[in-house]
């Protein structure tokens, strides 16, 4: 190794070109490099869905999904199947597992589904498999006219569809309010009887009057002719003047039935600050810079499309590129602030030409980590560069232990190049070694499982990287710098003083060892378990955003356009307080939501209200001053940065605004909801699986009450609701000696009341269902009074022949690996409580149902608490065995390691205090941050035990622990200075890792206080090492 840094530091050119090269690959690595708000954290998922129009949720269960999870029940590298059934359609979700083949896995699924075939309806439409991509929302483009209809407006959303599509990083475009146009075929009654008919002949007629398919083709020499149809008829009037033949009657269409070429109902309707309007939802895929990409499609909008069609308005929103950019130049400028921060703490404890040094370098070790980040296929996201800001203040510690090693010797008189030399050799294994325990701290974090590991793993990636470009820097590209700048020169602060003050501290301990050790050992786990019985632990700390979301559902007979009435109360009302709530634009969908569960869903009667805020006001003279100056934007009155209040204030607030309309609408749900980071849908989620299914209600009665009794918790639901009423036919005794049977009537029925596709044409748009139903389908009077042709060619009433039982089964069924599941969900209010309090509080209720015979399975928040306890504590044993074996290169004797070891668990109270005292709840984070701290805080008791190392005289000891003052100081306070702002100044969703920097930050400046007082005692101790004559 010393034989590659003698090259290096001989061939100046080539170590400048080499370091140059570095340098301009990661600046060309970070501008192509795609840059999102948080990393994909979803797993590799497969979605079956399947459709059958008119049957409900039970029946279609019974009849198709429950064979379709028996073969998927067989199929390897499936960690769950998760399934939900609703009327006429379902969807079976498969979460695989890390190391499965996710094309494997749909292969395998494909053929479990073709397996299933044979079992299911034989009009049944095989279900279909796929994988689901990982789309990441971009934007959304509101389209508007006053002068366009409705079938006009729906025609050119799709033609800027197509073209918008057309970019490489656009992954989907979805249009909310969207049609097809269809032909559609009504039946009138009357007339069918009149003619002595009845829909379903007439159907099968109707079914053959239009043909796309090819006839085939004529190859004759010379004469080459494909044969095809025109594909049915060219517009109503020749739909209705069709002849037709049933049985032995030819008639026209027209006589017993009216034709519409039409766009049906739409399943969505879409608002844009009130403004009816059609939306198209952009996503990104996982290539691409999101924040160029907004910005071409934003340009792309005001300029092409607004002069291509100046009949409409456009108007972009829900730009999350906006949070991405913002949130990137914070941490950015932060990380400024941190370089600047360590750069003049260098100069004042050591000198400017040693600062100087130290900080040329830090630039090439964040293009080590960039370089590999963009290679490997990851993005530029708030994870990783918090992980940059975490690692800036250890990454000069490798720099500033060479540096001034170097000029030690240069000051001794040593010549400069031997001094550099000589100055390196010295510190490359030390350096190295400390380097690696920090490494080998992070590098578990690998292991955790799941969604968290997708979420965190950008953290040990870039400190690991950073750090190993760090020891390239400190090995390489420093030594030559140091010849080139360093001179003999003093320190710029006199250590004289501090030095002397800490060895009088030393006589005193030393002169008491067994004391202060005894006292030590058993005062500080003491208190370490004292300072965490009075933390509460969350799984992710609350951070503000810039959106809220009113997610509602009225009653289960509510249709689309009195739900979109209900939801432009909800709108006004926030537009009118738009100043309240620094309300930059709303968008309001009516038919499909997020639920309060966190999962989608979509029906007539749900809405769902997106309200985009401004950003909050500077907190403080960062972000105030120092981000607009270290970003070079200089926008220090920035018009966008308005907001007061923080979301989750607003969000409560809103709440109590918004309670008295459910009552006044009779709705069955309405929240207010904040963004979360994606791995909890909701903070509360308790399952309920069994066969006693009234105990089950039971119990989830009695939960979902007390949830709601329980100061700040909010949004109290179950997924247990009752759905449309079921009418089932059951045909009597009378209906049988009419010679009528059950599947008689229903053939007959579902000719007037099964809305469903019988044929295909082409329109001028491409190809239009051909759909058929009764002209009064949606009246109930029309059913009851539905006279039903017999066997003998004469017509009797429906209900003379039939029994009706009404039945309301549930909304929907929802399964987890096969076994029906009701779930009871919450939401909590985290500056005030935790999920963890909250659920010892309905502990008691939980017991209560399983003892009953209820299975009970905790999801949500306490799910992952547990996952990741499991994963955490594997990763800490790894750890710490990683660092034993690191520190037994150093350090031969395994009681000297263990003397270094011991400083851990110890420096655990500094982490925790410092939560104390920043008013910080634990979380999954700041337990991360322990475990960086476990590598970072044995670096300086590295430090200390090398220099006391063999020391048996208790003058020299004392004299070579003063030596180690300064080292451990400087690198402590660089550290510490490096995460100041992510410690003090975190905002936005920088909060989510402020806690890691905590945990590092304090739990270092208490290690220090260790590695100075308490290791030195220990290492009197076992080595008995005695004060002087004169001290006892």
């Amino acid at each position: 190794m010393m034989r590659i840094i003698n090259y290096f530091t001989q061939n100046k050119s080539l170590n400048h070109t080499i370091l140059f090269f570095i340098l301009f690959l990661g600046i060309t690595s970070y501008q192509k490099i795609p840059k999102e708000l948080f990393p994909e954290i979803a797993l590799d998922k497969i979605a079956i869905t399947g459709v059958y129009a008119g049957a409900s949720a039970e029946n279609l269960d019974k009849m198709a999904v429950r064979d379709i999870e028996d073969e998927l029940g067989n199929i390897q590298g499936i960690d769950k199947i998760e399934t939900v059934i609703k009327p006429g359609t379902f969807t079976i979700l498969l979460s695989l597992t890390e190391d499965a083949d996710k094309t494997d896995a749909l292969n395998k699924a494909k053929d479990a589904i073709a397996r299933s075939r044979q079992y299911l309806p034989t009009d049944m439409i095989e279900p279909t498999a796929q994988i689901l991509n990982h789309v990441r929302p971009l934007l959304s483009l509101s389209l508007s006219s006053s002068l366009l209809s409705s079938g006009e407006l729906i025609e050119t959303a799709k033609e800027i569809k197509s073209k918008i599509a057309r970019n490489p990083y656009v992954s989907e475009v979805k249009i909310y309010g969207d049609a097809d146009q269809e032909v559609s075929v009504q039946f009138n009654e009357e007339s069918l009887r009149a003619y002595g008919l009845d829909a379903s002949t007439v159907i099968a007629a109707v079914s053959q009057l239009s043909y796309i398919y090819p006839i085939g083709d004529i190859k004759q020499n010379g004469n080459y002719i494909f044969l095809s149809t025109v594909n049915g008829k060219a517009d109503v009037k020749e739909w209705e003047s069709s002849l037709i033949k049933v049985g032995d009657k030819q008639l026209r269409l027209g006589d017993v039935a009216s034709v519409q070429i039409m766009y049906p109902q739409n399943t969505t309707l879409s608002t844009f600050n009130g403004r009816k309007n059609i939306t198209l939802l952009i996503s990104k895929g996982e290539q691409g810079n999101a924040i160029e990409i907004a910005k071409e499609l934003r340009a792309y909008a005001k300029d092409d499309l607004s002069k291509e069609y100046p009949n409409m308005y456009f108007d972009v929103y829900q730009d999350t590129s906006k949070p991405v950019k913002d949130r990137l130049n914070t941490v950015i400028s932060n990380l400024m602030f941190g370089l600047i921060l360590v750069f003049v703490s260098m100069a004042l404890m050591i000198n400017l030409r040693i600062a100087s040094v130290v900080t040329l370098g830090i630039p090439s070790a964040f293009a080590v980590g960039i370089i590999f980040i963009y290679y490997t296929g990851y993005s530029i996201n708030i994870i990783s560069l918090l992980g940059g800001l975490i690692v800036i203040g250890i990454v000069v510690d490798d720099a500033v232990v060479v540096a001034e090693n170097i000029q030690r010797l240069l000051n001794e008189g040593m010549e400069p190049k031997k001094a550099v030399i000589e100055g390196t050799k010295e510190m490359l294994l030390p350096v190295t070694l400390a380097t690696l325990t920090t490494v080998v701290a992070f590098l578990p974090l690998f292991m955790l499982t799941g969604e968290i590991k997708n979420f965190i793993i950008l953290i040990p990636i870039a400190v690991i990287m950073i750090l190993i470009g760090s020891l390239v820097e400190s090995f390489l590209f420093l030594p030559l710098h140091a010849q080139e700048l360093l001179i003999k020169q003093n320190n710029f602060m006199n250590w004289e003083p501090l030095q002397d003050a800490y060895e009088r501290l030393l006589h005193k301990v030393i002169r008491y060892k067994k004391v202060f050790l005894f006292t030590f050992v058993v005062l500080i786990p003491i208190l370490t378990l004292f300072v965490a019985k009075m933390l509460n632990f969350q799984f992710f700390p609350s951070f503000d955003g810039n959106y809220l979301y009113i997610t509602g559902k009225t009653t289960v007979d509510t249709t689309l356009e009195d739900t979109q009435k209900i939801a432009k109360v909800l709108e006004e009302h926030v537009l009118a307080n738009k100043d309240v709530y620094a309300l930059k634009a709303t968008s309001t969908v009516v038919g499909s939501r997020r639920a309060l569960s966190g999962d989608n869903e979509a029906g007539d009667n749900m809405f769902y209200i997106t309200l985009e805020l401004f950003d909050m006001e500077p907190q403080n003279f960062i972000d105030a001053y120092l981000n607009p100056l270290l970003t070079f934007s200089f926008e220090f009155n920035d018009p966008e940065k308005i907001r007061k209040d923080h979301t989750y204030d607003l969000a409560q607030k809103l709440q109590k605004e918004i309670e008295p309309l459910m009552q006044k609408y009779k709705l069955d749900e309405l929240g207010v909801m904040e963004d979360k980071p994606g791995l909890i849908k909701t903070d509360i989620q308790i399952n309920f699986a069994g066969k006693k299914s009234e105990a089950i209600a039971e119990a989830m009665q009695k939960v979902e009450a007390k949830l709601s009794s329980i100061p700040h918790v909010r949004d109290a639901s179950n997924n247990a609701q009752l759905g449309k009423m079921e009418y089932k036919l059951r045909i009597n005794s009378y209906g049988e000696q009419l010679g009528l049977s059950e599947g008689m009537i229903a053939q007959t029925l579902s000719g007037y009341f099964l809305d469903s596709r019988k044929a295909m044409t082409f329109g001028d748009n491409g190809v239009m269902e051909i759909r058929t139903k009764a002209f009064n389908k949606d009246s109930e009077d029309a059913l009851l009074n539905f006279m039903i042709p017999t066997p003998e060619g004469s017509f009797v009433k429906l209900t003379d022949v039939v029994n009706i039982e009404k039945n309301r089964a549930y909304e929907k069924i929802e399964k987890r690996d096969g076994n029906a599941v009701k779930s009871v969900f919450a939401n909590i209010d985290k500056k005030q409580t935790t999920a963890v309090e909250v659920l010892k509080e309905i502990k008691p209720l939980l017991e209560e149902a399983k003892a009953q015979g209820v299975r009970v399975s905790l999801l949500g928040e306490d799910e992952k608490n547990n996952q990741f306890k499991n994963d955490i504590l594997r990763a800490l044993v790894i750890a710490l065995f990683l660092i034993l074996i690191t520190l037994l290169f150093i350090f031969p004797k395994i009681s000297s390691v263990l003397m270094v070891m011991s400083v851990i668990p110890f420096s655990m109270l500094g982490a925790l205090l410092g939560h104390l005292f920043l008013g910080v709840n634990l979380s999954m984070t700041s337990i991360i941050g322990m475990l960086g701290l476990a590598g970072v805080v044995i670096n300086d008791g590295i430090i200390m035990l090398d220099f006391l190392h063999g020391t048996r005289d208790v003058e020299a000891f004392y004299t070579r622990a003063k030596l180690r003052l300064r080292p451990i100081l400087i690198t402590s306070i660089t550290t510490f200075l490096g995460l100041f702002t992510l410690i003090f100044y975190a905002t936005g969703q920088a909060v989510i890792l402020q806690p890691i920097a905590i945990s590092i930050g304090f739990g270092l400046l208490w290690g220090t206080a260790l590695n100075l007082v308490y290791l030195p005692a220990l290492y009197a101790v076992v080595n008995k090492i005695n004060p002087s004559r004169d001290e006892g």
